[in-house]
């Protein structure tokens, strides 16, 4: 049933493919490339779903620290974004790599941030 899935869905991107007049004709999807694009919309789908839970628990909770994660689950799913089309419009600019990096910061920054706590004093 699997395989079957992945033919079809082979076939129609071999199609799509020969008919981009801006590839590279030697360029010929594969299952791999399937998989992989499957599996990076499963991330992103699921990187919006975390932003939700993370923007819906803080609206409920109040805590602070829930802002650093949706903002670091957004900043995720803007990283896988624009990564994908990177890959898909093959664009050869440094400047995409530079992006990517600054947003791999923010989200590290915003993890950090979301898992500090505020101590209270005790006098």
């Amino acid at each position: 049933m699997f395989e079957s899935y992945l033919s079809v869905i082979s076939n129609i991107f071999l199609q799509l493919d020969y008919l981009n007049p801006f590839d590279d004709p030697a360029d010929i999807v594969t299952q791999d490339d399937i998989i992989a694009g499957s599996v990076t919309v499963a991330i992103a789908g699921l990187s919006i779903f975390l932003t939700i839970m993370a923007v819906s628990a803080y609206r409920k909770t109040g805590v602070s620290q829930l802002k650093y994660i949706a903002l670091a689950f957004s900043l995720f799913t803007i990283y896988l974004t624009t990564e994908a089309i990177q890959e898909l419009f093959t664009f050869d600019d440094d400047s995409f790599d530079l992006f990517l990096s600054v947003i791999m910061l923010g989200i590290l920054i915003c993890f950090f941030f979301g898992i500090m706590r505020k101590k209270k004093n005790h006098v």
